[in-house]
């Protein structure tokens, strides 16, 4: 409903890809990620899940392009969070 309403929504994308991605329902999940690549060109997370999508699919030399793309992007994306 939010895309519906919100096409150009950038988060609601990169929220149903991930949804989408613990569905196992990968390549829906690289559709909606790549939505958000195209809306926000700069986001590491969407481009990061992207490439674990693409890897879930054995499309593992897109995926290493994103995941390469997302740690040019942001390094601490990889990095575990602290509380």
């Amino acid at each position: 409903l939010v895309i519906q309403l919100a096409p150009l929504n950038t988060h609601a994308h990169h929220n149903r890809g991930i949804s989408y991605d613990k569905l196992g329902r990968y390549g829906e999940a690289v559709g909606d990620f790549s939505r958000a690549v195209e809306l926000d060109p700069g986001n590491a997370n969407a481009l990061f899940n992207r490439g674990s999508a693409l890897d879930s699919l054995g499309e593992f030399d897109r995926a290493v392009a994103d995941y390469t793309r997302a740690l040019q992007l942001d390094m601490s994306i990889v990095l575990p969070r602290r509380e």
